[in-house]
């Protein structure tokens, strides 16, 4: 009979034994469990978070960048255009107060090719003058027209105004209007003194 007894006590103690520690393991798993259900959203959040700001500050760089370009980009047009103006002030101050070389060709009105009309609207088919002016073809990236000119030729001097240009005229050019172009021919090709009035 004891030893029935010590059986059913040793029996309950070791089954209590066990029901204990089986709902230890189990407590200790659901706080394994919890920990990590806990940590694995905080930890993908601010893994996102990282990634987030990251990305923010190779925008912010970027963006940055950009504007440094610009704002470079800028100040060069800038300074090139005040380059122009300063080439232009130059040029500009070099042609009024100085004689210019110019090479000068002639043509007349009845030339092949040519209407008798100027650039500028001007009807040359029966005179070379226009309000008391010679009129002469210019490169209009070097003398405007419009621009009244003095000219010295191996010929004459006379005032003159640049009402025309020509698919030839390029640079330190001019063509010189004439009565024919038989007169034309008789003057040739030659440097002349060209001094810019206005």
């Amino acid at each position: 009979m004891m030893n029935y007894k010590g059986i059913l006590v040793v029996y309950f103690m070791t089954l209590c034994w066990f029901i204990i520690l089986e709902h230890t393991r189990y407590d200790n798993h659901s706080l394994d469990y919890r920990e990590v259900f806990q940590n694995a959203p905080k930890y993908k959040y601010e893994k996102a978070v990282i990634a987030i700001n990251s990305k923010a500050e190779q925008l912010k760089k970027e963006k940055y960048l950009k504007q440094l370009a610009l704002q470079k980009l800028r100040v060069e047009q800038e300074l090139h255009k005040e380059q122009q103006k300063q080439i232009q002030h130059s040029r500009s101050e070099n042609s009024h107060n100085e004689w210019v070389n110019f090479h000068a060709t002639y043509y007349g009105h009845d030339c092949r090719g040519c209407s008798g009309i100027t650039a500028t609207g001007i009807n040359v088919r029966n005179r070379i003058y226009f309000n008391h002016l010679r009129i002469v073809a210019v490169d209009p990236t070097i003398i405007p027209l419009g621009t009244i000119v003095e000219i010295q030729t191996p010929y004459e001097r006379f005032k003159a105004i640049a009402a025309d240009k020509g698919g030839a005229i390029k640079g330190h050019r001019l063509d010189i209007l004439v009565e024919s172009e038989r007169i034309a021919a008789q003057y040739g090709r030659h440097d002349v003194q060209l001094l810019i009035i206005k």
